[in-house]
């Protein structure tokens, strides 16, 4: 049975890498890249509740939950991709053999339902903040930001390298060729707030030092949500009577879920993983069909439950304070799809699958900062200096799990206003120093273009005088992609820029 499950872990998480590099120019959807984004069961839970409505993208979800009742956490223990990289990283810290004292500290086991019951109680008031602590949300968003970027780095820069050896040319060409088709970017990816990111990344796995699990032992609300539903589970932890009371599962168990006396497990923490069956000396302990005799209690108090509620409404005040004293909504440019702002933040859960795969074509999402104020902190938003909304592109629908960017169709789509494009003309070309520049005309996608010209006899600063082309922005027009801004040749500054005046949302389906 642990053979099986450290198979099982090894298939889906090799899965998830699969899907995670299939969301790439041009997509064609065989599995969703998000589908285990989908299967969150605190994703679908959550977001469900801070939209009011129902979403039908996340009924994998509820399919987990549902299969939780009878089998147990059994997602956190075989599936679970970052449990997996957990159970890596803890492989290579060595730890002393744990006292007795240590096996019996369950004090923070309760965090992880107060974490819980915090975020629900805030998303009723629809402030949904699951992207902190979701474990699916975590494991992509570091990879998209983090990750991915230093392995692009890393693979291009062999390249550069392979490609001065000459006798190996033709073979470097097509290898190149073959990761240019499956997983690099167009580009090298920059993205903001990288290193945060990948420094809460690091304190999960800096956790292990504490113990093994330690994240989804204490912290992980998505554990907390699946041992609920768990409690009475069709499968029981059996020990026959041929047991020593050495005590090597509980110093195994890597959820300390086995009481006192060594028989008894407790279903809300067991993660069916095993290593008790795998580490006792005479065979004694084993699974099959049947209730638990334990008492399986929730380590979680009324009070606690009132404190977790106090915490989410706490931070619902201050968030909805901040947004009200500094808020930047409207200034963000959301991409092509994005729903109504406040449905918009409701829904989207910062994974970061927008950002990914807009890598591998325009490249202008990034994660904002505070660009749409604090409660959208992380959202997608669309930076017309870093990259454009690529014309023919509307791979960001297809990918978003939860649909806080519709999938629309490519005509919808090329017809929708993101923002508005406006001249500097302190800093164009034309404008500011009489000398003709097409740029911008020549790079606007639209079949009538959205940049017009007007020609007309002015005067240089030597005081000559010559015909020049006046650009101006037809706002009828104007989409707002971005490449305008983003090809514009005036070094610093841009002679052009692009604005979410005028932004059109769509209403969720």
């Amino acid at each position: 049975m642990k053979n099986a499950r450290r198979i099982s872990q090894l298939i889906f998480f090799l899965f998830f890498l699969f899907l995670f590099f299939q969301a790439r120019y041009p997509y064609e959807i065989h599995l969703p890249s998000d589908l285990f984004l989908r299967s969150s069961p605190l994703v679908g839970f959550i977001t469900i509740i801070s939209s009011r409505s129902f979403i039908q993208t996340v009924i994998p979800a509820f399919i987990i939950l549902l299969l939780t009742i009878p089998l147990g956490r059994f997602f956190c223990g075989w599936i679970c991709p970052l449990g997996t990289v957990i159970d890596i990283n803890d492989s290579f810290i060595k730890r002393k053999k744990p006292k007795r004292s240590e096996l019996e500290n369950r004090r923070l086991r309760f965090l992880k339902f107060f974490i819980l019951f915090a975020i629900l109680t805030a998303s009723i008031f629809s402030l949904q903040f699951i992207w902190l602590f979701d474990p699916i949300v975590l494991l992509t968003r570091v990879l998209t930001l983090t990750i991915y970027p230093v392995f692009v780095f890393l693979l291009t820069g062999f390249f550069d390298f392979a490609f001065k050896i000459g006798f190996l040319e033709d073979q470097v060409y097509s290898t190149y060729d073959f990761f240019q088709n499956t997983v690099l970017p167009i580009q090298r990816p920059e993205f903001f707030a990288s290193m945060l990111v990948l420094l809460l990344f690091a304190g999960i796995l800096v956790l292990g030092l504490v113990s093994k699990r330690f994240w989804c032992r204490n912290v992980c609300p998505l554990g907390a949500l699946l041992g609920i539903f768990s409690k009475y589970r069709l499968t029981k932890r059996y020990v026959s009577e041929s047991c020593t009371n050495c005590g090597k599962c509980r110093i195994s168990c890597k959820m300390n879920a086995i009481e006192d006396d060594y028989t008894i497990n407790n279903t809300v923490e067991c993660i069916e993983c095993a290593e008790c069956v795998a580490v006792c000396p005479p065979k004694a302990v084993s699974y099959r069909f049947g209730k638990s005799t334990g008492a399986n209690e929730i380590d979680f108090s009324r009070r606690r439950l009132i404190q977790s509620g106090i915490a989410g409404l706490s931070l619902l005040a201050v968030i909805k304070a901040a947004a009200k004293d500094k808020t930047q909504a409207g200034k963000a440019i959301r991409p092509p799809g994005a729903i109504p702002e406040d449905e918009f933040l409701d829904r989207c859960i910062r994974c970061q699958e927008c950002v990914r795969i807009c890598s591998s074509t325009g490249a202008c999402l990034q994660p904002s900062v505070l660009e749409s104020g604090w409660e959208g902190i992380w959202s997608p938003i669309a930076v017309a200096s870093v990259g454009y909304c690529e014309f023919n592109c509307k791979l960001c629908g297809q990918v978003c799990p939860t649909g806080a960017i519709q999938n629309i169709t490519l005509e919808k789509k090329q017809k929708l206003r993101m923002g508005t494009a406006y001249f500097d003309k302190s800093r164009c070309i034309p404008w500011y120093s009489q000398q003709d520049c097409l740029v911008c005309e020549e790079h606007c996608p639209l079949p009538d273009k959205a940049i017009k010209f007007d020609i007309r006899e002015a005067r240089t600063p030597d005081g000559s005088l010559r015909v020049v082309k006046f650009p101006y922005v037809d706002e009828t027009l104007c989409i707002g992609c971005g490449i305008c801004e983003n090809k514009c040749p005036v070094v610093g500054k841009k002679g052009i820029f692009v604005t979410a005046a005028n932004n059109e949302r769509i209403e969720p389906a």
